[in-house]
């Protein structure tokens, strides 16, 4: 091939991939604009931009999107895009519930595509159609009211063992989300493999941490230019160093989860926790309900990021926010005394009482809900969603914070108010909040992330009084894998009654 040709080659490249991933994106969303949407592009980043540029101006990726809803109030969908997908946001609570109950319009598409090495393409969160419909129907069996009754004594037990070992420097410096997601990491752990969690470990560390770590490299690789661009194929072939091992060390993650399983199966000690559960449809004469190997440890990976991750960030933002607001202290140990310390051991009934960190921990999730949109979903035909015009390949989701923070839904919506949540949320669109999602395929796990929230509270504010190690820290939120403080949260420590 002469020089001029390989000019001529590239140059055509170049021009090809402005027209695709610039010029055909642009001119899309000025369709929208013509006809009256709100709409923002920018090349490739798109929607991303916008987050860049609320954290890099306000220290808070959604500090606009917050107030969308109060600038725009006759804009109920905003039109950006993202690589070179026209990206539909959802603004309002009637299309929030359209989109909600007709998952079948939908699949999963995008960034999200980056979490199926790790769990395995498949679990509750991955699956779609009847796949998802069978996995969703044998897995609620562990968690109906009886099931989480008996969980919360694990819960309660793995809550204590953490704070005993606590030691002095780990009391001086405590690095709160991280060490309350090893709480909530060995909880999900226990309750969907057993006791002996904590006895697999991958190259010295414990399961929990490898797992984080995970995550978070997941989620970078995820935003950077060549992954926006290119999807999800950088690491399912890895041609590069950084997504070759990365995609390794997802790998040998998955090799102890599937050595867990080999280990249980040959094991005289069947247990009685999810694992088991799941391994007895092994046994099933209906081909169709049984779960492989595969399938079970899908599933525990999928439970392991969602459980430990979200419920870890809202206990960790509602111990901060109770720091901003000390008004709640005497509260909550009032309700604490009466209601948490009735028994030794608590009991669910008795969590489902706790009205009052039960609104601390509700507003604490308007504010700083971990998960802050649902996954991106790609119009899997042309519908309407009520009098919107959705196009097979457009992309869609709803925008959790301009609904949490509008007007209409909550007064005085940048105020830190849990009586909000018994003063007026019968009247509130159901679908105006939505933390857990909503519809058929809303978090099946939700009671137990709630009870759990409690229970790991109510244990840290009875040992513990505790204050923001840094005077002048300031918060700033970002968006990783989930919403979180972009500087390290660190808590000073001071056990009660020494």
């Amino acid at each position: 091939m002469s020089l001029f040709q390989i000019i001529l080659l590239f140059s055509s490249l170049i021009i090809a991939f402005i027209i695709f991933y610039i010029i055909i994106p642009f001119l899309k969303i000025k369709s929208y604009q013509a006809k009256g949407f709100n709409t923002f592009y920018y090349p490739i980043l798109g929607e991303i931009k916008t987050w860049l540029d609320g954290f890099n101006n306000r220290g808070d990726t959604f500090a606009d999107i917050k107030e969308a809803r109060q600038k725009y109030p006759q804009h109920k969908v905003k039109v950006t895009n993202l690589n070179n997908k026209t990206l539909i946001l959802l603004r309002d609570p009637q299309y929030a519930k359209d989109f909600f109950i007709n998952p079948q319009n939908y699949r999963k598409d995008g960034i999200t595509n980056f979490l199926k090495p790790l769990v395995g393409g498949g679990g509750l969160v991955m699956y779609e159609g009847e796949a998802w419909k069978k996995h969703r129907k044998i897995i609620s069996n562990s968690f109906h009211y009886e099931s989480l009754r008996s969980n919360i004594s694990v819960v309660q037990n793995t809550t204590k063992e953490f704070f005993d070992k606590l030691t002095p420097e780990e009391l001086q410096s405590y690095q709160v989300i991280p060490k309350i997601q090893d709480i909530t990491g060995e909880v999900v752990g226990r309750i969907f493999f057993g006791e002996h969690l904590a006895s697999y470990t991958l190259e010295g560390k414990p399961l929990t941490e490898v797992i984080a770590k995970l995550i978070s490299d997941i989620t970078v690789t995820a935003f950077n230019p060549l992954s926006v661009i290119f999807g999800e194929t950088m690491l399912k072939y890895p041609v590069l160093p950084v997504y070759w091992r990365l995609r390794k060390r997802i790998d040998r993650f998955r090799d102890v989860c599937f050595q867990i399983v080999r280990d249980r199966k040959a094991s005289k000690d069947k247990g009685n926790d999810l694992l088991a559960s799941l391994l007895e449809t092994q046994n099933s004469p209906d081909v169709e309900n049984r779960f492989s190997d595969k399938d079970i440890v899908d599933e525990f990976v999928t439970f392991f990021v969602a459980g430990m991750d979200t419920t870890g960030h809202l206990i960790s933002m509602t111990l901060y926010n109770l720091t901003k607001n000390p008004q709640y202290y005497e509260v909550l140990r009032k309700e604490r005394n009466q209601l948490y310390h009735k028994d030794e051991k608590v009991a669910v009934d008795a969590l489902q009482k706790m009205d009052e960190l039960h609104g601390v921990l509700k507003e604490t999730l308007r504010f700083h809900t971990p998960a802050v949109m649902p996954f991106y979903r790609v119009a899997l035909k042309d519908h309407m969603l009520g009098d919107l015009h959705v196009k097979k390949g457009q992309w869609i989701k709803p925008e959790f914070m301009p609904l949490f923070h509008d007007e209409k839904n909550f007064e005085n919506p940048e105020k830190f108010y849990p009586e909000r949540w018994k003063e007026g949320a019968a009247k509130l669109d159901p679908y105006a909040f939505t933390p857990f999602s909503a519809g058929p395929r809303n978090c099946i796990g939700q009671h137990l992330a709630i009870a759990e929230s409690k229970v790991i509270i109510s244990e840290f504010l009875e040992r513990f009084d505790y204050k923001v190690k840094d005077e002048k820290y300031q918060l700033k939120m970002i968006q990783r894998f989930l919403y979180e403080p972009f500087e390290e949260l660190v808590f000073e420590l001071k056990p009660k009654n020494k």
